[in-house]
Formats: C-alpha cells, structure tokens, sequence
C-alpha cells in the first residue's frame, strides 16, 4: 500500500507541474491556435489532478470503508478537431516566433511522453488489476496528449522549415 501511496503522490505532482507548465507557456507562445491548446491543457491536467487526488484521499483520508472505483473514461483525449479550423499560419515575418512555438511544443510533447512512460511503468509494478487498469488508462491519457503536441509540431515545422522538416523529425 506504501508503494501505491508513494506512486499517487508523485503522479500528482506530475500533473500539477503539467498544469504550471501550460499555464506558464500558453503566455509565452505566439501563435493563437497553440496558446488555444495550452489553455486548454490546463485544465485537463487540472483535472488529472484532481481526479488522482480524489482516488488518493479515498485511500488514504477516509474514515468510512467503502469500495473506490478506478476506472478511467479514456475518451478524454483531445483531439485537434476540438479547436475549429482557426489555427494561424507562419510567414517569413515571424520566424523568431516560429522557432519559439516549435521548441515549446517540443517540450510539451516531450513531457507528455515522460508522464505516459511513467504511469505504463509503475503500472507494471502494481499486482492489483483495478489499480493496473487505472494506471495504464493514466498512460493512455497522457499518449494521447503527447501524440497531439507531436502532431502540431510536426505540421509546424512542416509549414516552417519546407522539404527540411525531415531533418528533424523522428
């Protein structure tokens, strides 16, 4: 139970830093359709919060005994579609913001990754099925997130960079 206790703590310590760091970079980004996104990325990990903290205080701050469900809707993932069609496009005018977009979304891809490797991991070290589901639905969420940032970065760099965006894709 100690290992369990130890794993929800820090997933939400992981979410509330996902939620400091959209709220910090939808400020920063220039681009409207990517800060449309970041504000929408806080309150999703927001939410990831507190649906961890929930699960946690049932565990650990209730004083009745009483059955915690951890299942997981994993429709939750957001998909581009949900922002409309108004995503803005780069021009030569505006490469500094450009390079500054792609290296955020870079980064959040990449802590989108962190968070899915981390729930998949610690999932396989739980033996109770309902908390492995639980976990690997967490995983899931944030796969889907991760996939989403990818994808926006790989069709900016696309828009910016031309016939070179191979050099730095995966």
């Amino acid at each position: 139970m100690k290992k369990l206790k130890n794993i929800l703590k820090f997933a939400m310590r992981l979410e509330k830093q996902g939620e400091n760091f959209y709220t910090y970079y939808a400020e920063q980004v220039k681009n409207p359709y990517n800060k449309k996104v970041f504000e929408k990325l806080v309150s999703i990990e927001r939410d990831h919060y507190n649906f961890i903290k929930k699960r946690y205080d049932e565990l650990y701050y209730s004083t009745e005994l009483h059955d915690i469900s951890w299942v997981v809707d994993t429709t939750e993932v957001i998909h581009p579609s949900i922002f409309g069609d108004a995503a803005a496009h780069f021009n030569d005018s505006n490469i500094d913001d450009m390079v500054s977009d792609l290296a955020i979304l870079r980064m959040a891809y990449t802590i989108e990754d962190d968070f899915s490797t981390f729930y998949k991991t610690v999932a396989e070290k739980v033996d109770d099925a309902a908390i492995k589901g639980f976990l690997e639905a967490l995983s899931t969420w944030e796969k889907g997130h991760k996939d989403l940032f990818y994808g926006f970065y790989k069709e900016q760099l696309k828009d910016s960079w031309g016939d070179f965006e191979h050099l730095f894709l995966k």
